[in-house]
Parts: structure tokens; sequence; C-alpha cells
């Protein structure tokens, strides 16, 4: 381990495409460095100010108040959203002069914008992570000024400032045998399990298409993650929780999954090599998550759906014809190669 001090800004949020790279890149860090300061500026109210202090306590929050622009954006309302960031990086900017950071790292979502124009007056470097095939409108207004941008996709890159990383996830450092799904009530271990859930903001229009499948199938046991647990009582091969801190490592020893296409969730999808009903949502900045299926679906590991009109018997088809693993299947530990680039770029510069 790195006797070093390192201290580092991180920022990105909004939604868990945004957050869970962060934290990612943040426990490796802290594997790595005996000494790791970290402030995280994040999005009040939403899944990094709720999750980070139980993900990572070492890490000092300290909220925000910056608002993504409205559409259109001559929107009047955007006036007060953009006198909201100027008054946030000054903010940001007083608390780093103090701080005197090695490095930021900014993985997208408005609240970053602040973080990263207060770096840049303080000429301190900063790195962006962009999950998606199109850059987002906060990476996009950053990227001048970055020392790099890791990239998901290759045809992100449009310079030499551009780095293929892929997605950084979050990957267990144990086994798992596939007994670990009895913990969350899977009792037969030789049926298909598939994992049913629709992002970190959730969504009513899986839950609807899914009470059609539940009603037609019962050859396979499903964990569907949902804000209605109760909608499903009645059949007995669905078990229901309202969220999972741990859904990566039941990813390991699952079959199958049904979910949205945001970036992080097709990373995991991949990296676990599972066969995988997608069904984006349309509400997506550039239409990004149906861009993203679709290139899973090239790969042959995926069938897209369109949310207002999904053929229930080709999707329940599809998951039929998923290979269940062996009962006695242990997933064994591998490497996140995109942390070990991202860091290995970031080494060469700043640690």
């Amino acid at each position: 381990m790195n006797k070093k001090e390192l201290k580092v800004v991180f920022s990105g949020g909004g939604t868990g495409g945004h957050y869970y790279p962060a934290l990612a890149l943040l426990k490796y860090l802290d594997k790595k460095y005996d000494k790791l300061n970290v402030i995280y500026f994040t999005t009040k109210g939403r899944i990094e100010e709720k999750r980070l202090s139980k993900d990572f306590p070492k890490a000092k929050m300290i909220p925000l108040d910056t608002k993504g622009l409205q559409r259109p954006l001559y929107n009047p309302k955007n006036v007060s959203r953009i006198l909201n960031v100027l008054k946030d990086t000054h903010k940001v900017q007083k608390i780093l002069r103090e701080f005197k950071p090695d490095f930021g790292f900014l993985t997208g979502g408005y609240v970053t914008v602040p973080v990263g124009l207060a770096l840049k007056n303080l000429k301190k470097p900063f790195y962006l992570h962009e999950q998606n095939s199109i850059l987002g409108i906060s990476n996009k207004i950053l990227s001048r000024w970055a020392e790099k941008v890791f990239v998901s996709y290759e045809e992100t890159k449009a310079n030499e400032k551009y780095i293929l990383s892929g997605n950084p996830i979050r990957v267990p450092d144990k086994e798992i045998p596939r007994a670990y799904l009895k913990n969350f009530g899977i009792k037969d271990l030789t049926k298909r399990c598939i994992l049913v859930f629709g992002g970190s903001l959730g969504s009513e229009e899986i839950d609807n298409i899914m009470y059609k499948v539940y009603e037609k199938e019962d050859l396979n046991n499903y964990i569907h993650i949902t804000k209605n647990k109760e909608k499903y009582k009645q059949f007995p091969h669905v078990i229901t929780y309202e969220y999972l801190d741990n859904l990566y490592e039941i990813m390991t020893v699952s079959d199958g999954v049904v979910s949205r296409a945001g970036a992080t969730t097709l990373a995991e999808i991949q990296f676990y090599n599972l066969p995988a009903v997608l069904i984006p949502w349309k509400g997506a900045a550039e239409n990004h998550q149906y861009k993203n299926a679709i290139s899973l679906k090239e790969k042959g590991k995926a069938e897209v759906f369109d949310d207002q009109n999904v053929d229930i018997k080709k999707l329940i088809d599809f998951l039929n014809n998923i290979t269940p693993k062996n009962s006695d299947y242990i997933y064994k530990p591998k490497n996140n190669q995109a942390v070990e680039i991202i860091v290995e770029n970031i080494a060469r510069r700043n640690i």
C-alpha cells in the first residue's frame, strides 16, 4: 500500500449511473493508498447523498444547490439556475483552496459543473468519465478544461485527450456460490433466477410489464426490485425488494436480467456475462439508453423492447431460452479493468 497522502475531489450523481462509477474508483484508491482524503460534492436529495455515508464513510460529503437546466433552454427559470452554478462555483473554490487536492474526478450530472469550474479556476487538474456513447451536457461543458476524458465506447473518442477505459463498476473481491441466492428467498437453485429492476430511479413501466409476464409464466424464479412490493404477493415465484445494496453480488450467480438500459447497468450485464431483456427509458438525454441497448443487442446478448409496445410472448420466450447456471456454480473474482486503466493514466500525471 502506498504511504503517500492522496487528496482527491469527487463529484457525480443524480442517478446510479453517475454515482456507482465514482464509488468504484474511490474503493479502488482506498485499497491502494494508506492515507486517502476525499471530498465528495453531492446533489441534494439524490442517490449519492443518500448512499455515500454508508458506501464510503471516510469521504467528507458536501451538498450543492446546483440544478440542471430546464428544457427549452430559454426557460426563464434557468436564470436562477445559472446563478446557482456561479454561487456554488465560488463555494467549491473556497473549500478547495484550503483543501489543496491532488486532482478531481467527475463522473457526470449537473452537480459536477461548479466543481469542474472551481478546479479550473484554481488550476487544479481534473478528469472526467463518460458512461454513455454520447457526452452528457456537463461533460461537454467541462471537457475543454479536463486533463483527460475517460470514455466507455470507442466511438466517443473525439481526439487524443479521450481514453477508452470502459465503465468502472462494483465487483466482489470474494468467491460467491450459487447458493448465495438462498439468502434472498430462492429455494430451487436448478431453476433460472432472473433479476428485474428499473435502475436507481425505479420503473413503473417495467413493473407493469413484468406483472403480465408473471401471470403467464412460472418456470423461472424472479428477484424483483420495486417500490410496489404488494403488487406481486400472489406470485410465489417472485421475490420482491424495495432496494438491495449488493445487487452486483446477486448478478454474479443469477442467470439473466430485465432492466432499463443505463450505461452502468449495461457495463455490469456485460461484465457478468448475463443475457438481458432491455427496456430503454425514453426520457434519457440524447436517447442514449436506446443506443446503449442496441449496441448490446448487436453483440447477441440482449433483446430490446419498447415499454409501450411489448410482445409478452417474445419476452417470455427469450427468458425461457436462457441456460441456467449449475446449482454448484461458484463465481470467481476478476479485475475491473476500467478502474485500473483510469488510475494508471491519472498516476502518470498526478499521483
